[in-house]
């Protein structure tokens, strides 16, 4: 069973274990945050609302996750709001990779479903054209996230464990860790939060 708590408490430790980062969606375990304030957004996958799409299944393969983290350093992840103020010059590994080019994908949809903020419908495509760089790719993720932030802190949300709000969850909490091919050409970004 994951553990994700309540970000804006005091972090606790599940009992008889440590509190380790499940990797959402198909894939191994991811190992712990290095920061001990430092917990993953759970990821709530997209499924489609159209009946004969939910019954039917996937019809494409899911490609593999595309990873951000600072030089030399592994699943941990790179603050958006760093990212947002350094755009292509954010120190990001691989920064320069053509991050798509295996996939041949021109432009995928990029979701963000938020715990307590299913109201807000976040949809937007993302031109990749197969030469997009990582960094370019990191910037688009964090500028949809922070456009979702800022809508967002005006919402009442479903449940209050995620929160956004200038006493809650801030967009300089977030830390874009990888982003997951999560149905079809549906894209989302696996997020950190680090609030401490």
């Amino acid at each position: 069973m994951a553990y994700y708590p309540n970000p804006t408490h005091a972090h606790g430790i599940p009992r008889g274990g440590q509190a380790y980062s499940i990797a959402p969606g198909p894939g191994p375990l991811r190992p712990p945050f290095s920061s001990p304030s430092r917990r993953s957004l759970p990821l709530d996958e997209y499924k489609p609302a159209q009946a004969f799409k939910a019954v039917t299944g996937r019809t494409q393969r899911l490609h593999a996750p595309i990873h951000f983290d600072y030089p030399g350093q592994q699943y941990q992840g790179v603050s958006m709001r760093e990212i947002r103020l350094k755009g292509p010059m954010a120190p990001i590994r691989g920064a320069d990779d053509a991050v798509f080019a295996p996939t041949g994908l021109q432009r995928i949809v990029f979701r963000i479903i938020w715990p307590g903020y299913r109201q807000v419908d976040w949809c937007r495509t993302i031109v990749v054209d197969g030469n997009i760089t990582r960094a370019a790719l990191a910037f688009q993720i964090a500028s949809n996230f922070a456009r979702f932030v800022e809508k967002s802190q005006y919402e009442t949300p479903t449940a209050t464990d995620w929160m956004i709000s200038p006493t809650c969850v801030r967009f300089e909490h977030l830390f874009l860790v990888s982003l997951r091919n999560t149905f079809e050409n549906v894209w989302q970004a696996d997020v950190a939060l680090d609030v401490c």
